[in-house]
């Protein structure tokens, strides 16, 4: 079975790649499962293959979780997807950002199942919103759920953004329903840099001084460390998900403080291999 998911929408899509992959785990314990990001390294589609065409013997089942899938335009790629299809005990989960490109096409209809992620915008996006605040006990007024929904859509990655400062509100809004007054003073005061926006410029840079400063700002802003590690968790991509784990279970174990983690990162010394 192929299962394509697809769309900018990158937060919901990922959430849906984890739901799918907590689903498929239950129901076979036992599955083997194999990870691979073609933007990251478009080479590991043979190690997809051999995978996929290894027997299994002593699992139920196995998984292929392959991101950004049309960076790949070899036929004999296209001609795995096709295999597969219609396997009843092989999944293959895809995730890409882009609507698929002509030779993937064949993705978009049965039996491969397909799952679009558009930009959240209007009720959708007050939807979204609604959800995810009912999730961390908030409850909205109506009027200020469209005023925050207007407030996301003024920029970019609405649901990254949306779930960020609602983990922020649900630290300072008690057991009251936030009101349109609550959410107008709230962003009033935001006029300082977006802890996401400045989170996602750190992912992008490769220079550790760029970094670093990004990082200083973030500190001056008096933005809780926790909340800045998780930031960079949520948008982050490739190499940097790996160094991220790391040093979350170095956190979690009482080995760093979010602090020195983040300066860790910031500096790069995973990827120079220097712990």
């Amino acid at each position: 079975m192929v299962i394509y998911l697809y769309g900018p929408d990158s937060y919901r899509r990922k959430m849906k790649l984890d739901s799918l992959l907590s689903e498929y785990k239950k129901k076979y314990p036992s599955m083997d499962i194999f990870s691979a990001d073609f933007e990251e390294n478009p080479e590991d589609w043979e190690k997809v293959r051999d995978f996929l065409n290894q027997p299994s013997i002593f699992v139920d089942s196995k998984i292929a979780v392959v991101r950004y899938p049309q960076e790949v335009k070899e036929k004999a790629w296209r001609e795995i997807l096709k295999k597969f299809l219609k396997d009843e005990k092989t999944f293959m989960l895809l995730s890409d950002e882009k609507k698929p490109l002509k030779d993937f096409q064949f993705l978009l209809n049965a039996p491969s199942k397909a799952q679009e992620f558009k930009v959240l915008e209007g009720k959708m996006l007050e939807l979204f919103v609604r959800e995810e605040a009912r999730a961390r006990g908030l409850v909205f007024a109506p009027d200020a759920l469209a005023l925050f929904a207007r407030y996301l859509e003024l920029g970019e990655e609405r649901s990254w953004n949306a779930v960020a400062e609602l983990d922020k509100l649900a630290l300072v809004a008690g057991n009251e329903p936030i009101s349109k007054e609550m959410i107008a003073a709230y962003f009033n005061q935001l006029t300082k840099y977006q802890v996401f926006q400045v989170t996602a410029r750190m992912l992008s840079s490769h220079d550790w001084k760029e970094r670093l400063s990004l990082l200083e700002r973030l500190f001056l802003q008096h933005e809780a460390s926790a909340y800045i590690f998780n930031s960079l968790g949520y948008a982050a991509r490739g190499r940097n998900v790996v160094a991220l784990a790391d040093y979350d279970i170095s956190i979690k174990s009482g080995k760093l403080e979010y602090e020195e983690a983040l300066l860790k990162f910031a500096l790069g010394a995973r990827r120079t291999g220097v712990i």
